[in-house]
């Protein structure tokens, strides 16, 4: 079966808009990591049916043993897009910031050996790696204002910063922010 190589990446856009929008109405509150890769794995899967794809195209926890060291990101959509979604508390981000920018540069560097190495045993074209960051504020059950739960704008800027950074070797995607 054929597909189109850009649809992953805009497969993946739409996935992610929407689980910013079910978290805005109140319909969802990850917790944890695999909240968000269950959410983006069933976004994903919708898409894929609708196009008339099969399902098996989405892996997750896909495994490839590079050098000795085991890399597995959260999700690969056939070999050709992969997602790797990291969560983090949202506190006082200007104590943790240097923590977590060497968190993304360590996430960004393991995505690229993963893509090369699939590069290298693969005849598919495969789209610019993913680092799907999401800040999470609040505990399951309690109930805050939406606008407490977003991320802070002098937050956004850093993560745009960030972002910028490593535009044409990963794209860096977080959330949830107000749109």
């Amino acid at each position: 079966m054929s597909t189109d190589w850009k649809s992953y990446a805009r497969f993946f856009q739409e996935s992610w808009k929407e689980l910013e929008k079910e978290f805005r109405r109140g319909n969802l509150n990850p917790q944890h990591e695999n909240d968000v890769v269950c959410y983006l794995y069933h976004a994903l899967a919708k898409r894929l049916k609708k196009k008339g794809w099969p399902l098996y195209y989405i892996r997750t926890e896909d495994t490839h043993n590079i050098r000795k060291q085991t890399l597995r990101p959260d999700l690969n959509l056939n070999e050709r897009l992969f997602i790797e979604v990291k969560m983090y508390p949202l506190r006082k981000y200007r104590d943790g910031w240097t923590r977590r920018k060497n968190s993304i540069r360590y996430n960004v560097r393991r995505l690229e050996e993963y893509v090369k190495h699939t590069k290298a045993t693969t005849p598919f074209r495969v789209r610019k790696p993913v680092l799907a960051l999401w800040f999470k504020r609040r505990d399951r059950d309690m109930k805050l204002p939406l606008e407490d739960t977003l991320i802070p704008c002098d937050l956004e800027k850093m993560l745009d910063d960030e972002a910028e950074q490593y535009k044409d070797r990963i794209t860096i995607v977080y959330g949830p922010k107000s749109q």
